[in-house]
Parts: structure tokens; C-alpha cells; sequence
């Protein structure tokens, strides 16, 4: 069964007891199945699935917190509770998580914001050289791209990298999109527009609200295993969304199934930033023996998937 639901069950028996676990059994499996709807439907879907559920462990921690604070407050345990000092080191250790998850998520919250007005991609990526706008041709297409899609064009700078690769950055309260010389030269212009139809596709869908939160959620979560998991599925869920979007903006899949398969078997650019600031292709793919954890899926699973979309 699913951890969080044996967690929540369990912190339901101590606080109202077992009588009432049948109605939560109903309330649990209606939720279940709309979920497992839900996720085969779309990845949109999937990510509200997957917000909901740090959701639903957020709400049960701060409801399992008021419920223990006010019975600690009455001086006696539940009927159904043994032992009164059980009931309340139980309240004390999860009054201390939920106060210590809640204070990091905060000041990681606050960290990210003073990131994204102050600091430009220069000094957010001080080992990348970069060397300024895009060539004319590209910095075109991306705004006829971010046109077709309904957002703010955004700025499109060029990394002196061999190794294909490209990122999209929220910093000075505007987007960025950045490009490696290695994918220009190893693409051709219709790839290229792929790759920036994607990237500015995490744009138009909001991706970087999206991750903030689920980063967030996690940092608040940081004692309970399955919101490790669950981060790390959102980020995934979005880049499958990303290479929908993109395939649809640029009127079919072809060129982005293209652009992965060439750059399938290179090496990612590798570069850092504070979670929630960037969004970034890696065209390796992932190689992680664990990869339920890693954030970007691996590219044989993306070609895969924009096949199906193709096929449908």
C-alpha cells in the first residue's frame, strides 16, 4: 500500500480513533480512482494528481497538529489512546517537523524570489561563458514561437559550449532562454526550433510556478519519504508536457523526435541553480540507476512518448 496512505490511516486511528477508518477507507479509494484517471488522461493531469497529493500531506500534517494541540490542551488522551505520554511525544514530534518544514520552506521561498529579481544569468552562471545575443535567425524564430504561444518573448543568449544543450531561466523578472553553440551547429534550423518550442513551452504552461511549489512542498515535507518521490515526478511530468506543447506549436512532433534522437548519446551541459529558477533540456537523458528520482526523464521514453503522440 501506499506510504502515504498507511502514514495517514495511522495518524487517523490515534486522533478519532478506528470506528471511523471505514469512511476514510471509501474517501481513500474514491481518491485513488480518480487519480489513476487522471494520470493516464494527460500529464496536466498528473501534476495536479501529484500536487494534490503534497497537498494532502501538507493539510494532514496541519490537521493532525491543531487536532493533537487541542486535545493537549484538554489534558486528556482520546479514549481509544493507552498512554497519555504516547499521545504526547507523538504531538511534540510532529508539532517540531511541521514548524521546522514550514520556517525552511519559507526562508528556501524567500531565497528563490530574491534570486529572481536580483541576480542576472552572468552571475547565476558564473562557469559558463556567455557570449551574448543569439545569431538574428534564431532570436526570429523564438519570437514567432513565443507569438504562436501567447507569452512575452523571451531573451535568447548563446553559451560558448560544445556540448549541446539548452536552458530557460526566470531571473530580473524576465525569461531567458539560453543556447550551447554545440546545438546549433549539431542541429538543423528546424531542430533548433523545436528545441526553443520547448523551452518556451515551460513558459506558456507556467512550469516554473509548478516546480516552486512542488520544491517548496518537498523542502516543507522534508520528513516523510514520498515527497522525495513526488518532486522529482512533477519535474518529469512537466517536461512530457513541454514536449507536447512544443510538438503542437510547431504543427507536429517530427522535428523534436528528430533533435533527441541525434543528441541522444551526448553529454548534458551541466549547470546548477537554485530550484525553481530554471528550466533546463538535458538531450542526454537521464543514466540514474535510481531514475524514479532523477527530474528529467530519459530521452527514450520522450521519443517514445511523441511517437504515440504522432500514431494517435
Amino acid at each position: 500500500m501506499n506510504p502515504f496512505i498507511v502514514y495517514l490511516i495511522f495518524l487517523i486511528s490515534v486522533v478519532i480513533g478506528p470506528s471511523q477508518l471505514a469512511k476514510w477507507s471509501l474517501f481513500v479509494t474514491a481518491v485513488g480512482l480518480t487519480a489513476a484517471f487522471a494520470l493516464r488522461r494527460s500529464f496536466q493531469g498528473r501534476t495536479m494528481v501529484l500536487l494534490g497529493m503534497l497537498g494532502m500531506m501538507l493539510a494532514e500534517s496541519l490537521l493532525f497538529v491543531g487536532v493533537s494541540s487541542y486535545i493537549d490542551m484538554l489534558g486528556r488522551a482520546p479514549a481509544h489512546v493507552a498512554s497519555w505520554d504516547y499521545f504526547s511525544i507523538l504531538h511534540a514530534v510532529n508539532l517540531g517537523i511541521v514548524l521546522i518544514g514550514g520556517i525552511a520552506a519559507a526562508c528556501a521561498g524567500l531565497f528563490i524570489g530574491l534570486k529572481k529579481t536580483r541576480i542576472g544569468m552572468s552571475k547565476m552562471f558564473p562557469q559558463l561563458q556567455f557570449l551574448g545575443p543569439a545569431p538574428v535567425h534564431v532570436n526570429e524564430t523564438a519570437k514567432r514561437l513565443a507569438c504562436l504561444a501567447g507569452v512575452a518573448s523571451p531573451n535568447v543568449s548563446l553559451v560558448d559550449s560544445g556540448v549541446p544543450s539548452a536552458f530557460t531561466v526566470w531571473a530580473n523578472r524576465k525569461y531567458s532562454v539560453a543556447l550551447s553553440v554545440g546545438l546549433l551547429e549539431s542541429l538543423d534550423d528546424n531542430e533548433v526550433e523545436a528545441c526553443l518550442a520547448h523551452e518556451i513551452s515551460h513558459i506558456k504552461n507556467g512550469d516554473f510556478t509548478v516546480r516552486f511549489l512542488a520544491t517548496l512542498a518537498k523542502i516543507a515535507l522534508f520528513a516523510k519519504p514520498l515527497s522525495y518521490f513526488i518532486e522529482p515526478a512533477v519535474y518529469r511530468a512537466r517536461e512530457f508536457l513541454a514536449d507536447r506543447t512544443a510538438a503542437q506549436l510547431i504543427g507536429g512532433p517530427d522535428a523534436l523526435i528528430s533533435a533527441l534522437s541525434k543528441l541522444k548519446d551526448s553529454d548534458s551541459l551541466a549547470v546548477t541553480s537554485p530550484e525553481g529558477l530554471m528550466c533546463v533540456c538535458n538531450l542526454s537523458g537521464g543514466k540514474s540507476m535510481l531514475r524514479i528520482l532523477d527530474k528529467q526523464p530519459d530521452l527514450t521514453t520522450r521519443i517514445e512518448t511523441l511517437r504515440e503522440m504522432k500514431r494517435a
